[in-house]
C-alpha cells in the first residue's frame, strides 16, 4: 500500500532543480514517486511507508539549498 506525504519547500523555481529533486528522490529505497510543484511550493512523495524515505527526500532538498518541512 502506498502512502503519500506532502512536503512544503521554499525557493524551488527552476525546471532543473525540479528535475533533480524528482530524479534523485526516485532513487531512494521505498520511494515510488516524487512530484515537485514549484508554483505551489510542494513536493508530493509517494512511498511504501518505509521509515526514513520522506526524510531522505527532504535531505536532498536541503543539500540543494532549499527548505523542506511537513505540509
Amino acid at each position: 500500500m502506498s502512502v503519500e506525504t506532502l512536503l512544503r519547500t521554499d525557493g524551488l523555481h527552476c525546471a532543473s532543480c525540479i528535475y533533480t529533486v524528482e530524479r534523485l528522490g526516485r532513487k531512494i529505497a521505498g520511494v515510488e514517486e516524487v512530484r515537485a510543484d514549484a508554483a505551489a511550493g510542494t513536493i508530493l512523495v509517494r512511498h511504501d511507508g518505509r521509515a526514513g524515505a520522506v526524510e531522505a527526500v527532504a535531505d536532498i532538498l536541503r543539500r540543494l539549498g532549499h527548505s523542506a518541512y511537513p505540509a
